[in-house]
C-alpha cells in the first residue's frame, strides 16, 4: 500500500504500529454497527441497547489513566500486548454472550483492553517522535486508524448477512493479528539492533512529567483543544448527526449518507501523508491553526446553508482540518514530552473520546428541540477555541540537539555516557533511541571496540542514536 510504504526517517516499529492500528480499525468498524442491534435480539429497550455502546467508550475513558499508571512500571510492548488481548478475548466471548448483563460487562472490560493498547501505543509513537520528523511518524500512525475506518464498515456489512454474532469473532481475529504483528515486528527491530551491537534494557522506564508541567505549556494545551475539538466536530458530529441531517433536512436515503461520509474519509487518507511533512516542514503551530481554521470554516458554512453541496464541501475541509490538526497536535505532544510519559499521554487520549462522546449529544439535543442548522452552531465555539489557543505562539524544546547527540560507530563503540548538570546538580545517563527503529529504552553497544572510523562516516558501519538527556542542555525552538 502507498500510504505506509516505507519512509526512512521513520523508525520501522511505527509502521508495525499503524498496521495495528489498522486492525484495531478494522474491527471497531466491522462490530459497532451491530452492537445495537445484536443488544436487542435479548429483548431490551433501545435505550438499554445504546447503553451497550456507550459503556464501552466510558470505561475506556476512564480506564486511560489506569492505563498510564501502568506504563510506569511496565514497558510499552507488554501493555499494547495485553491490552489488545484482553480486548480480543472480551469480543470473542461477547459474540457467545447468553444475557445481556454478560453482554454489557464484556463490552466494558473491552474498552478497558482498548484504554490499555491505545495509552501504550500512543506514548511509544510519542518516544519514537523526535522535532525533525514528529509529524512523519505521527501521520504514519495516524494513517493506520484512517485506513482500519473505511474499511470496517464495508467489511463489516458483509460479515453481518452470516450472523449478528460473526463480526464479534472477526473484531477478535483483527486484534490477535494487531499481537502477532506488533511481536514479531519489534523483535525483528531488536535483532537487528543487536546485530549491530545495540542491547535494549527494556526494564528502563521514561521520566514522568506532570500534568501541571504540561499544562503551563501552550502548545500542549492547543494540542487537547485541538483533539477535543477534532472529537466533538469531526468524529461525533460527523458520523452521528451528518446521517441523520442528510435523511430529516435533506431527504435523502442511507445510501447518500454513506457516500458523503466516504468523501470525508477519503480526503483524510489522501491528506495524512502529505500533512505528516508540512507538519515537520512548515512548523506545528502554523498546520494546527490552519487544520482549526478549516473544521471552523466547514461548520460555519454548513450551519449557514444546511444544503447537500454545502455538506459535501464541509466533508472535506473536515477531512483535510481534521488530518492536520491531528497530526500537528500528535506532533506537538510528542515535542512538548520530550521521550517522557505520564498522565499527559492519557490526558491527550481523553480529550478526544470526550468530545466524541459529547458532541452528539449537545448537537443532538438541539436539532430535537430547534434545528439543525442551530445544532451545528453550537459546535462552533468548541472549533473557535481550538484555533484561538492554535494562533497564540509557543516554543517547543528540541529532544536531540548537536550537544546531545551521539554517533555511536565503530571508534565509540562504548556504552552511554554520564552527562553533569551543574546547575542542578544531578546526573543522568543519557537514554538513546536507536536509528534503525529499536525500543526507544535505554541502550548499551557491546563487543570489543574494533579499528577507529571517522565520526563523520555513515551507512551500515556507523548506527545513529539521538538521545533525549533531562540533564543536558537544551535549545529552545520556535514551532
Amino acid at each position: 500500500m502507498r500510504l505506509l510504504r516505507r519512509d526512512s526517517v521513520v523508525p520501522g516499529p511505527v509502521y508495525a504500529l499503524a498496521f495495528v492500528n489498522v486492525c484495531i480499525g478494522l474491527g471497531y468498524g466491522v462490530v459497532a454497527p451491530v452492537i445495537p442491534v445484536f443488544a436487542r435480539d435479548f429483548g431490551v429497550s433501545d435505550l438499554a441497547a445504546s447503553s451497550v455502546v456507550s459503556i464501552y467508550a466510558f470505561t475506556r475513558v476512564l480506564s486511560s489513566f489506569g492505563a498510564s499508571r501502568l506504563l510506569v512500571r511496565f514497558d510499552e510492548r507488554s501493555v499494547l500486548t495485553a491490552g489488545l488481548l484482553l480486548a480480543a478475548v472480551s469480543s470473542l466471548a461477547a459474540a457467545f454472550a447468553p444475557t445481556f448483563l454478560s453482554l454489557l460487562i464484556l463490552r466494558a472490560v473491552g474498552g478497558v483492553g482498548t484504554a490499555m493498547f491505545t495509552v501504550a501505543g500512543q506514548q511509544l509513537l510519542f518516544r519514537y517522535s523526535t522535532p525533525d520528523t514528529g509529524g512523519r511518524t505521527a501521520s504514519v500512525f495516524q494513517s493506520g486508524f484512517l485506513i482500519g475506518g473505511v474499511l470496517g464498515p464495508v467489511i463489516g456489512g458483509a460479515v453481518a448477512l452470516l450472523s449478528l454474532r460473526a463480526p464479534f469473532l472477526t473484531h477478535a481475529v483483527t486484534l490477535i493479528v494487531g499481537v502477532a504483528v506488533v511481536w514479531f515486528a519489534f523483535r525483528s527491530s531488536d535483532k537487528k539492533d543487536a546485530a549491530n551491537g545495540v542491547v535494549h534494557d527494556l526494564s528502563t522506564r521514561p521520566e514522568i512529567m506532570t500534568l501541571r508541567s504540561a499544562l503551563r505549556h501552550r502548545g500542549f494545551r492547543a494540542s487537547i483543544a485541538s483533539n477535543f475539538a477534532n472529537g466533538w466536530v469531526g468524529n461525533g458530529v460527523r458520523f452521528t448527526l451528518v446521517p441523520l441531517f442528510v435523511a430529516t433536512v435533506i431527504g435523502g436515503s442511507p445510501f447518500v449518507s454513506g457516500l458523503v461520509l466516504v468523501v470525508g474519509a477519503v480526503v483524510q487518507i489522501v491528506v495524512v501523508k502529505p500533512a505528516g511533512k508540512l507538519v515537520d516542514s512548515w512548523g506545528r503551530r502554523p498546520m494546527l491553526a490552519f487544520g482549526s481554521a478549516a473544521i471552523l470554516l466547514g461548520i460555519c458554512a454548513l450551519a449557514a446553508f444546511p444544503t447537500l453541496p454545502v455538506l459535501i464541501v464541509t466533508m472535506v475541509l473536515w477531512g483535510v482540518g481534521g488530518t492536520c490538526a491531528m497530526v500537528a497536535s500528535a506532533a506537538t505532544v510528542g515535542d512538548v514530552l520530550a521521550g517522557k510519559g505520564g498522565s499527559p499521554v492519557a490526558v491527550y487520549q481523553v480529550t478526544f473520546d470526550v468530545g466524541t462522546m459529547l458532541g452528539p449529544l449537545v448537537a443532538g439535543a438541539v436539532a430535537a428541540q430547534v434545528s439543525y442548522s442551530l445544532a451545528f452552531t453550537a459546535s462552533i465555539p468548541v472549533a473557535a477555541l481550538a484555533l484561538l489557543l492554535a494562533l497564540r505562539p509557543w516554543r517547543t524544546t528540541a529532544i536531540s540537539t548537536p550537544e546531545t547527540k551521539v554517533v555511536v560507530n565503530e571508534e565509540s563503540a562504548v556504552p552511554a555516557p554520564t552527562i553533569r548538570n551543574h546547575s542542578m546538580g544531578k546526573e543522568d545517563r543519557c537514554h538513546n533511541r536507536s536509528h534503525s527503529g529499536g525500543s526507544p529504552t535505554t541502550s548499551y553497544r557491546t563487543g570489543p571496540a574494533p579499528s577507529p572510523v571517522p565520526a563523520e562516516q555513515t551507512g551500515p558501519t556507523a548506527l545513529s542514536l539521538s538521545t533525549s538527556c533531562a540533564g543536558s542542555s537544551k535549545r529552545e525552538s520556535t514551532s
